[in-house]
C-alpha cells in the first residue's frame, strides 16, 4: 500500500486486513447510538462494493454514532469486524444488499448475532433495516425479516433514519416503526398487507396511514467513493469513485440501467479532486459507472489522473463509446484488460434485448484497443436470452473469431477471453414478464458454446453456473411467501430447491411461468424505476421482434 503524507495504514482489532481510512472518523468510545453495517457476503467483496462504502461514509459522518462493520464468513459472522461484538448489542443492524444471493445469508447472520430473525418475533433489540440495490429492486422475499427497507441513496437516507430512531428511543417498537414509515424512502413491511389469490399477488393494503406505493428518497448529489482502503479487498488497495450513475441506453435485461434513471453525471472537477486526494494513499484508482465511456469528460478525467501518477481500473465499456483518445489514456494509465459486452452473438438477438451494437462497431473497438497497445480483451455474453436459438450460440463463436483476428493478429502477447452467464429476468425491466430459461437449456447452451469456441479458436472461456442462475431467478421475482424457504436455506443449510418445496413453492412456476401483462408484481409496493407502461411497451416490441424472427 503506497502512503504519502498524513495517513497511515492500520490493522483492525481482529487482525488480518491492513486498512487505511480515508475520512476523519475517529470513534470516541462514548457514542450514545450504534450502527452495525452488514454486508451479507465476504469481506473482500464487501470492501470492494461502492454502495457499501457510500453507506459506511454516510454513517461515519454522523456525530455521536458508533459505526462498525460485519461480513459473512463460514461461522455466519453475527459479530462485528472491529470489536467482535454481537449484532444484538447495536441499536441498528443495517444490511447492504447488492445481489439476490445475499438474501440467503441474512437469516443466519441475524441468528448467529443474537437477533430474532423475523420482525414479528422482535420485542426489543436492534432495528433491522436493509438498503442497497436489491432493496430498491425487490425486497419482498426478505420483507418479513426486516423492520424497514430504505429505498434510495444512502447519504439521503442514513441521517434521517438515525435522527428518527434516536428521537424515539424508549418508545414501543411499533410506534418507532410507524414513525419511520413517515420518512421519504422508508418502507416498513409490517405496515402492509399483501392481497393474494391462488398464490398470485393482486394488490396491497397499507395500515396506519403508511404511504402506498412507497417512493424512493430524492437522489443525493454526494459523490460515492471508497472510505477505507484494504489490502484484502477484492480490488486490493483501490480507491473507487463513481463518475456517473445510471445508464440511458435502455437495454431490456438491465436492472441497473432501469433503476439508475435519470442518469446523473458527476462533474469532472469533483471526480478529479477526490481521486487526486486519494493519491496520498494509493496509486490504484477505479472509475465506476454503468457506461464509463458515455461521460462527456472521461478523457479529461483519465488524463488528469494519469498525469498525476494514477493506475486506472475500469469496468466494462461500450464499444460505441470507445474512442482512440479513451483507449490511449487507458493504456497510459497501465490498464491491461478491457471488457466489452456484446451480450449476444447475432445482431438480431442484440436488437431483441435492446442492445443493437453493430458488428462493425465491435470490431472497430477491438482495433482501437489494439492500436493503443491494450494486451487483454474480455468479451462477455449471456445465454438463454428471450428469442435465442442454436444459431445465436454459433454466432457468438463466429463473432469472437472476428474479434480475435482484429485484436490479436500480429501482436505477440495479445489475448482474448470469453465469459458467459445465464440470462436472469429482473424486476423493473421489460423482461420482468418473461420465463427464466430452464437449467437444462442453459447447461446445453453453455456446452455448445464451449465446443464451438474450441472448434474455431482456442481461448480461455468461463461461465457462471446454471444452478446459481436458477436460484437468482427465483429470488429476483419472489414475494413474501419465499421468506420461510430463505430462512430454512440460510439457517438450516437446507438445499434451496428442497427449502422451496418444503415451503410449498413450485419452482417450475416461479421460473417458467410467463407473467400476464396485467399482473401485479410483489415489488410494486415500492415505486422505483421506469413506469410500468413504458416497460410493457418495450416488452411488446421485443416480443414482436421474436415473432418476426421465427
Amino acid at each position: 500500500m503506497r502512503r504519502r503524507g498524513r495517513r497511515s495504514a492500520r490493522s483492525t482489532a481482529r487482525g488480518s486486513p491492513r486498512e487505511l481510512p480515508l475520512d476523519d472518523h475517529v470513534p470516541s468510545g462514548a457514542e450514545s447510538f450504534s450502527i452495525a453495517l452488514v454486508y451479507p457476503a465476504t469481506y473482500p467483496l464487501g470492501m470492494s462494493n461502492l454502495g457499501f462504502h457510500a453507506a459506511l461514509r454516510a454513517a461515519r459522518a454522523l456525530p455521536d454514532v458508533r459505526v462498525e462493520r460485519a461480513f459473512w464468513d463460514k461461522r455466519g459472522s453475527g459479530t462485528t469486524h472491529e470489536s467482535g461484538l454481537p449484532l444484538s448489542s447495536f441499536d441498528v443492524v443495517a444490511f447492504s444488499t447488492s445481489f439476490e444471493d445475499d438474501f440467503l445469508r441474512i437469516p443466519a447472520m441475524l441468528s448467529s448475532g443474537g437477533v430474532a430473525v423475523e420482525t414479528a418475533e422482535r420485542r426489543d433489540g436492534p432495528v433491522v433495516v436493509m438498503g442497497g440495490f436489491c432493496a430498491a429492486l425487490n425486497p419482498e422475499p426478505v420483507a418479513p425479516l426486516l423492520d424497514a427497507v430504505l429505498i434510495g441513496d444512502a447519504p439521503a437516507l442514513v441521517p434521517e433514519l438515525v435522527e428518527r430512531l434516536m428521537g424515539t428511543v424508549g418508545r414501543p417498537r411499533e410506534e418507532r416503526l410507524v414513525d419511520l414509515a413517515g420518512m421519504e424512502g422508508a418502507y416498513v413491511p409490517s405496515l402492509y398487507r399483501v392481497v393474494e389469490e391462488d398464490g398470485v399477488v393482486k394488490g396491497f393494503e397499507s395500515l396506519q396511514g403508511a404511504p402506498l406505493p412507497v417512493r424512493p428518497a430524492p437522489p443525493s448529489d454526494e459523490l460515492a467513493s471508497s472510505v477505507i482502503l484494504s489490502d484484502e479487498a477484492h480490488f486490493e488497495d483501490m480507491f473507487m469513485i463513481e463518475t456517473a450513475r445510471g445508464c440511458a441506453r435502455g437495454c431490456r435485461f438491465c436492472a441497473a440501467g432501469s433503476l439508475g434513471r435519470p442518469v446523473r453525471v458527476h462533474e469532472a472537477d469533483r471526480v478529479i479532486a477526490a481521486a487526486l486526494d486519494a493519491l496520498d494513499s494509493t496509486r490504484r484508482i477505479g472509475l465506476v459507472s454503468a457506461s464509463l465511456g458515455d461521460h462527456p469528460e472521461i478523457v479529461a478525467i483519465a488524463t488528469a489522473l494519469v498525469e498525476a501518477g494514477a493506475e486506472l481500473n475500469i469496468a466494462s465499456i461500450r464499444a460505441e463509446s470507445l474512442t482512440p483518445a479513451v483507449a490511449e489514456v487507458l493504456a497510459a494509465a497501465g490498464t491491461r484488460t478491457v471488457t466489452i459486452a456484446p451480450e449476444a452473438g447475432s445482431l438480431e438477438l442484440r436488437r431483441i434485448i435492446g442492445k443493437p451494437t453493430p458488428v462493425e462497431a465491435l470490431k472497430r473497438a477491438a482495433a482501437v484497443l489494439a492500436d493503443a497497445g491494450i494486451p487483454r480483451l474480455k468479451l462477455y455474453f449471456m445465454v438463454g436470452l428471450p428469442g435465442e436459438e442454436d444459431r445465436d450460440i454459433a454466432a457468438i463463436s463466429e463473432l469472437t473469431a472476428e474479434m480475435v483476428h482484429v485484436f490479436a493478429s500480429g501482436r505477440s502477447g495479445a489475448r482474448v477471453s470469453v465469459g458467459a452467464s445465464p440470462f436472469v429476468p429482473k424486476p423493473r425491466t421489460p423482461f420482468q414478464w418473461v420465463p427464466a430459461p430452464e437449467r437444462r437449456v442453459v447447461r446445453d447452451r453453455i456446452t455448445k458454446l464451449r465446443r464451438a469456441l474450441a472448434r474455431t479458436i482456442r481461448i480461455p472461456f468461463t461461465s457462471a453456473g446454471p444452478r446459481e442462475a436458477e436460484r437468482e431467478a427465483v429470488l429476483a421475482r419472489g414475494g413474501r411467501s419465499m421468506a420461510p424457504a430463505i430462512r430454512s436455506a440460510g439457517i438450516d443449510r437446507v438445499p434451496f430447491r428442497a427449502a422451496l418445496k418444503r415451503s410449498g413453492i413450485d419452482i417450475r412456476d416461479a421460473l417458467a411461468r410467463e407473467r400476464t401483462e396485467d399482473e401485479t408484481f410483489p415489488w410494486e409496493v415500492v415505486e422505483a424505476g421506469p413506469p410500468k407502461q413504458e416497460l410493457l411497451d418495450s416488452y411488446r416490441s421485443a416480443r414482436n421482434l421474436i415473432e418476426r424472427r421465427r
